[in-house]
């Protein structure tokens, strides 16, 4: 039988072909606007390389081996070896994982599986989940977590959480962040930073949301036109099949409610640092 394929990996392998193509960056991850909040895709790479560099400038002294969990494209492990950590990555697609073989060589091992899957008899002097805890089982993961490091390992996530606000959110992802807190202050794992960067990641929602609405939208009306016109009885059933999925895509991503203000309104955006 055929391995179903994993819809997350999926997305993270498009979105490095639309940051290759359209931005000129290969980093899968938020940006950070630390001064002008306008958010444009001349200037979203500079704003990943602040990202990026904010989490470097947060590692704890000490820290020589890293587990980067959801890797991405390898560019923030390729910095960190480039530094003199020693890195393993660890992320679910295959695709992204071949980039970084081919970018990083055999200086760090690649596992390509989900984090709850990964089998390995190492430990790490940090564990790194940048923008890829929301992807995990939050009990479990956490679990594991304190398992595989040693006395005195840390534990770093660069992530955001849903607020616990009146109202239905139109951004999906996210841990709730009472339960995180609930479970995290049950295992041996002591808080030493916890940056709130929120409003400083918020305008990369008000980029995408311009992407969506100003190219995507017009490219799904005029598909849209086409087919109608060329193929009525292939399109009419489309329509009637998958209605309901489909008024769910149009409500969530043309509506022009994935914006920096919602973002901040629903999500808190943190970069936490653990010690064992």
């Amino acid at each position: 039988m055929t391995e179903k394929i994993n819809s997350k990996a999926i997305g993270l392998d498009i979105g490095l072909l639309i940051g290759r193509f359209f931005m000129e960056t290969e980093d899968l991850h938020y940006g950070y606007w630390p001064d002008d909040k306008t958010a444009t895709a001349q200037n979203f790479a500079d704003a990943q390389y602040r990202h990026s560099k904010l989490i470097i400038e947060n590692i704890p002294e000490g820290v020589k081996s890293i587990l980067d969990v959801g890797s991405g494209s390898g560019n923030l492990a390729k910095k960190l070896l480039a530094l003199g950590y020693e890195v393993d990555c660890v992320l679910p697609s295959e695709f992204l994982a071949e980039n970084i073989r081919k970018k990083l060589g055999d200086r760090s091992t690649v596992h390509v599986c989900g984090f709850e899957d990964l089998e390995t008899d190492k430990t790490y002097d940090m564990i790194l989940f940048s923008e890829s805890f929301q992807y995990v089982k939050l009990g479990f993961s956490i679990d594991k977590i304190v398992e595989m490091l040693p006395s005195g390992g840390h534990l770093m996530i660069c992530d955001f959480f849903q607020r616990d606000v009146p109202g239905k959110s139109p951004l999906g992802g996210g841990h709730k962040w009472i339960k995180f807190e609930e479970k995290i202050s049950s295992v041996p794992l002591t808080k030493l930073t916890d940056l709130d960067i929120t409003e400083e990641t918020a305008p990369t929602n008000d980029l995408f949301d311009k992407f969506v609405t100003q190219v995507l939208g017009p490219i799904k009306s005029m598909s849209g036109e086409y087919l109608e016109s060329n193929y009525p009885r292939l399109t009419g059933f489309m329509k009637w099949k998958y209605e309901k999925r489909l008024k769910k895509i149009n409500r969530v991503y043309f509506t022009g409610q994935l914006t920096g203000e919602n973002f901040i309104k629903y999500k808190t955006y943190r970069l936490l640092v653990f010690k064992k």
